[in-house]
């Protein structure tokens, strides 16, 4: 009689034990990220720090936690290898182990852990962000059993803090020099005798100081080298406007409303970077067009080109300039997703009805990840508009065949 009731009580204390933890088991378990930066380059590396605190009087004897991160972001973990000789590890001469290490990457992390009662664990990851976009941080899937490990159990723990969990990765601009036949004045800058505003790129000589002239002008060389104040003589130049536009179509012909290459786009988000990084310190504004949904755009300031049929599915932004505005064009393509709102060859055909909610006095470059006989058409009709149309194309998708030297067309090399 004694044993059947100790085998009892041993099984009520196993099953009250059982369902304490399984009810009450992630009640006092909180889980707290923050990034060290809100904002960073493609490429470029940033801290998480995180917190897994048990704020209750359970004890957690075995809780593992599954920490991943969104695609494109991955851990840079280091791991050594220490060589270990007859139970003693090797050292080098400076000291340090006689391993090896190296550098490894992941997209997700399990931890073990045992959490006493109003214990706290904090650590700290080094992420690496392998490409641009927005990203987010929600929470980790957390798995714990009981004292005996009879039950396991999973749950979803939420962020218990909502601030700088958000990280905006922006697209890092490509030599376009050395991957594409760039134009030499991309900018279209003429010099002109008449225009009242100079240019300090582009210099034709030195002269005396005047006391009008303000302080950055003044040329040190030279007037180390005349032994008097000497300043520099700036061209004068007309800077003409210019509008950019993103092809979202990877191909001709696109069965869905997403890109069936979506490589190629990040390639053209990439070019378009470039191109806004090449001009960002010349001051020359840019408006930029996308067959790209309008409503997506206004997040970042984006709008409809008109309220027509086909107006209204195309999107606009800016007008961007100088370097200080240009940090709002990045973060705009940093944040542009795979959507295609309208078939480019109808953005085409409004453009050539309406060039006058496009173009920005005589420039316009189209980036696109191929080339075909429309959009020479379309070269063809704005030019008659006085409008020089540039195409940049991501790939080395050809669909026109011998372009002739003439054209103003730049193929990836």
């Amino acid at each position: 009689m004694l044993f059947i009731s100790v085998a009892a009580a041993i099984v009520g204390v196993v099953l009250l034990q059982y369902f304490v933890y399984k009810k009450k088991g992630f009640s006092n378990i909180e889980y707290s990220a923050t990034l060290s930066s809100g904002e960073v380059f493609e490429g470029d590396d940033v801290y998480l720090y995180e917190e897994i605190r048990n704020v209750g009087a359970l004890p957690m004897p075995y809780i593992k936690i599954d920490t991943d991160l969104p695609d494109g972001m991955v851990f840079t973990l280091l791991e050594s290898t220490i060589h270990d000789k007859g139970g003693v590890f090797s050292k080098n001469s400076k000291g340090n182990d006689d391993g090896l290490r190296k550098i490894k990457h992941t997209g997700s992390i399990q931890s073990l852990f045992v959490l006493r009662p109003y214990a706290c664990i904090r650590r700290r990851w080094r992420l690496t962000c392998k490409k641009r976009g927005d990203y987010t941080l929600h929470g980790v899937l957390a798995t714990a059993s009981d004292i005996l490990g009879i039950g396991v159990h999973s749950k979803f723990i939420e962020l218990s803090n909502k601030d700088r969990n958000r990280l905006i990765v922006l697209p890092r601009p490509e030599d376009l020099a050395g991957n594409y036949t760039s134009s030499r004045f991309l900018c279209g800058d003429i010099i002109s005798n008449t225009c009242p505003v100079t240019d300090p790129l582009r210099l034709c000589g030195a002269r005396d100081y005047l006391p009008q002239d303000p302080m950055r002008l003044i040329n040190w060389k030279s007037t180390a080298a005349h032994n008097k104040l000497m300043v520099n003589v700036e061209e004068r130049t007309v800077r003409h406007r210019f509008s950019l536009l993103l092809n979202m179509s990877s191909r001709q012909i696109e069965k869905n409303d997403v890109p069936s290459d979506p490589a190629a786009i990040e390639r053209c988000i990439t070019l378009c970077t470039s191109i806004l990084d090449r001009i960002a310190a010349e001051d020359v504004p840019v408006r930029f067009f996308s067959n790209y949904p309008p409503e997506l755009m206004s997040e970042f300031g984006g709008e409809a080109v008109s309220d027509d049929e086909i107006g209204s599915k195309v999107g606009k932004c800016g007008p961007f300039r100088g370097a200080r505005d240009m940090i709002y064009a990045l973060r705009m393509l940093a944040m542009l997703k795979m959507k295609i709102s309208t078939p480019i060859d109808r953005v085409f055909d409004h453009i050539a009805a309406h060039p006058e909610l496009y173009r920005e006095n005589e420039n316009m470059i189209i980036v696109t990840s191929y080339i075909d006989r429309r959009m020479m058409n379309l070269r063809e009709a704005l030019a008659a508009e006085g409008v020089r149309v540039i195409f940049y194309v991501a790939t080395t998708r050809n669909e026109v065949g011998a372009l002739g030297e003439a054209e103003d067309v730049y193929f990836r090399v």
